[in-house]
């Protein structure tokens, strides 16, 4: 009894020290939510008091000062181009190299995974000078693109991984019933690798919907939401109770997205990295 005792108090305890860390880690962001309702002068008066009488106008002038919808429907364009792209060359690259018996996919895998050790900031110039001479800068489709380019080396590795875990002899046996190889990998393959690519398209969206740097050097025009929230900062300096809620705002879309997805990541992760 002592023992079961000990245990539960144990579970308690680290219960108690998670809900603190996690506490401390949002209290940043519900400083924000509630700074969002507020005008200028209570966010001087006092930042961590409740609104006094909550308001809307400043969405209402963060929506129309930045042009809201036409950013935010072009980083659901990139974010959503740049996942769909991806995922369909690391599927195809991933499922190929999980299959194919030879040295030479491991050594491939092997090269994929390098291209992850090089610091972004490493190869930032040669391939903003290689975006312009293909013609890319200044446009959304050749962003999309690069994001592509840029994201395969984990998505590629993920799924290799989880492959392996997929029965070779339901490939076999569609292939005795006539399945040809497009085919195969569509209506076979495709369906089992859900969990994976569920999980691969939540890390990548984190990544691409936040991202600043590679839209400010590709684009340089604010037509994504962290551009768009970077010049309306600029624009705005001092005004923190406009701020607050852009910064709400740019958040919400991906944290629904998130909140939607998030089981995927933890069986994905596991399935793809321990497996085979």
């Amino acid at each position: 009894m002592s023992v079961k005792v000990g245990k539960r108090r144990n579970g308690i305890g680290i219960t108690i020290v998670t809900a603190l860390i996690a506490l401390i880690f949002f209290f940043p962001v519900l400083m924000a939510v509630i700074n969002s309702f507020k005008t200028r002068g209570e966010i001087l008066a006092s930042a961590i008091a409740l609104p006094s009488a909550p308001t809307f106008a400043n969405y209402a002038a963060v929506i129309e000062a930045t042009d809201f919808v036409k950013v935010f429907f072009n980083s659901c364009l990139v974010t959503g181009g740049g996942i769909v792209l991806n995922l369909l060359v690391s599927a195809l690259a991933g499922y190929a190299l999980a299959r194919w018996r030879s040295k030479w996919a491991n050594m491939l895998t092997l090269f994929f995974l390098s291209s992850m050790f090089v610091p972004f900031h490493t190869i930032m110039i040669a391939l903003l000078t290689t975006a312009r001479d293909l013609k890319l800068t200044g446009h959304i489709w050749g962003l999309i693109l690069i994001y592509c380019g840029l994201q395969c080396p984990i998505p590629i590795f993920l799924i290799k991984g989880f492959v392996h875990s997929v029965p070779r002899e339901l490939e076999e046996a569609a292939m005795i019933d006539g399945c040809g190889t497009v085919r195969l990998f569509l209506s076979i393959v495709l369906p089992m690798l859900k969990p994976i690519l569920a999980t691969v398209s939540v890390l990548n969206v984190l990544w691409i919907w936040n991202d600043y740097l590679l839209p400010y050097l590709i684009l340089g025009k604010p037509l994504t939401i962290p551009l768009s929230q970077m010049y309306f900062y600029g624009q705005y300096n001092q005004q923190w109770h406009l701020i607050m809620a852009g910064f709400v705002v740019s958040t919400i879309p991906v944290v629904i997205f998130f909140l939607f997805m998030q089981k995927y990541i933890i069986n994905g992760i596991a399935s793809g990295a321990v497996k085979g």
